[in-house]
């Protein structure tokens, strides 16, 4: 019979249980916080960060409508231009 923990290389083993060790935790209950509450938290979503993230990006391009396309090369002066 092939069970799950045959499946995990003994160099793994070893990870999760001196990262266990580490926090003070058996090695069932350190993997056990590495996985989602529930079964929903699995699927792949949206989630506030992401829109946050958006919005955030949104706001920084604001006013750059106008400035010229990346013609994939600077000039020194262009890198420099700020610098006295």
């Amino acid at each position: 019979m092939n069970t799950a923990l045959d499946q995990i290389k003994p160099e793994t083993l070893s990870i999760i249980r001196s990262q266990a060790k580490h926090l003070g935790l058996s090695a069932d209950e350190y993997l056990r916080r590495l996985l989602p509450a529930d079964e929903q938290e699995l699927g792949l979503k949206a989630d506030r960060e992401d829109y946050e993230f958006e919005q955030d990006m949104t706001a920084f391009a604001e006013g750059t409508e106008d400035l010229p396309d990346y013609d994939g090369k600077y000039s020194r002066e262009d890198i420099y231009s700020d610098h006295d």
